[in-house]
């Protein structure tokens, strides 16, 4: 989903329902109707749907963007009263208000079990370093009793949720599976609890360091630099620092694709994409004499993904689909309909009490 810019989120009234989609294989542009946005905001994106939460109750919604098919998911203000437990802090009257935006930041991933078709939504809250997940039906979304540290970044793919972890001599990539789903006597499932997610892999720092994830081509790619000016970068598949494979071998090529890392990271076909060459990378927050850079795999070498200043002020009208990328990986900015500048604080121009932190 892109960015329109200009504060026209989506559900503005100006865009009377109309939300636009952009094919990161092909380049094309495809358009939809969604008048259930303008009561709603997005909170992610997991595997093309969009998950959405009411401005009334926040309730949760999991939404096929073009069948128009729906999962109802409890609220989030559920979360809250867990996390006092947790925590040991004293409810109060305000708490759901105050304390729900820490849960509106999520990454998420879904899990569809194929025997029941039953969906499970698991979402990572990074401010919190703590885990949910809920299926339709559910009263509530069940919160992890345990919390994790040093998670860089999370990747939510085929169901699971993908966690880099940073170290000092080597990195961590752990997966976050979805509860199995238990069979009641009566015929229907329910899930357990979430278990701790499972170390799969480790990055040696003479490999890489400060690894990140991205989906490309299907596959998850780990991106880390080999020293902290990030002036070489590495691409390794996943798949290949798994144990048992032999040594992981960087990769030259990503098949023609662009790989973009802010919050957020996407792998997009550079066909659609005049300014980037193929298999390179943009790192959204490195930015140099306020020119963001891209680097290419092929010689190593940094140039600029596009002209013109993205720090100082927003970029006016019109409106590269570089931008709009860039944008898609700063969520804070992609769900208020604005493009990004690394130095314009997002916020919400009406609605902000149903959507603080988000």
């Amino acid at each position: 989903m892109l960015p329109e810019g200009h504060g026209l989120h989506p559900g503005h009234a100006r865009l009377r329902g109309r939300v636009r989609f952009f094919n990161r294989g092909t380049g094309a542009f495809v358009g939809a109707h969604l008048p259930l946005l303008a009561d709603h905001c997005v909170l992610d994106s997991p595997e093309g749907l969009l998950l959405l939460q009411r401005d009334a109750d926040a309730a949760v919604r999991l939404i096929h963007p073009f069948t128009g098919d729906v999962c109802e998911l409890p609220p989030l203000t559920s979360l809250v009263p867990q996390l006092d437990r947790l925590t040991g802090h004293r409810p109060r009257l305000d708490a759901d208000e105050h304390k729900v935006q820490s849960f509106r930041r999520v990454c998420a991933a879904v899990a569809v079990a194929p025997a029941t078709g039953t969906v499970t939504v698991v979402l990572a809250h990074e401010h919190i370093c703590r885990f949910a997940h809920a299926s339709p039906g559910d009263r509530r979304w069940e919160l992890t009793t345990w919390s994790t540290d040093r998670v860089a970044r999370t990747l939510g793919f085929h169901g699971s949720l993908y966690l880099a972890c940073w170290g000092h001599e080597e990195s961590s990539i752990l997966r976050l599976d979805p509860p199995p789903l238990e069979v009641e006597d009566d015929g229907s499932s329910s899930s357990s609890s979430l278990p701790p997610p499972q170390v799969i892999a480790t990055v040696p720092s003479k490999l890489m360091i400060l690894p990140q994830l991205v989906e490309c081509d299907s596959v998850i790619l780990v991106v880390g630099s080999t020293d902290m000016s990030r002036s070489r970068l590495v691409v390794v598949r996943l798949a290949d620092l798994l144990p048992g494979e032999p040594a992981a071998a960087p990769l030259t090529s990503i098949g023609g694709n662009c790989l973009f890392f802010g919050m957020r990271s996407l792998a997009v076909s550079s066909k659609g994409l005049p300014s980037v060459s193929g298999n390179s990378i943009v790192l959204c927050d490195s930015i140099e004499e306020d020119r963001l850079m891209q680097y290419s795999l092929s010689n190593g070498t940094l140039s600029p993904a596009f002209d013109g200043d993205i720090v100082e002020s927003p970029r006016p009208s019109p409106h590269s689909v570089v931008h709009h990328l860039v944008t898609c990986c700063y969520r804070y900015f992609w769900n208020k309909g604005l493009i990004y500048c690394s130095r314009t604080k997002p916020t919400w121009g009406k609605k902000r009490k149903w959507r603080l932190g988000v």
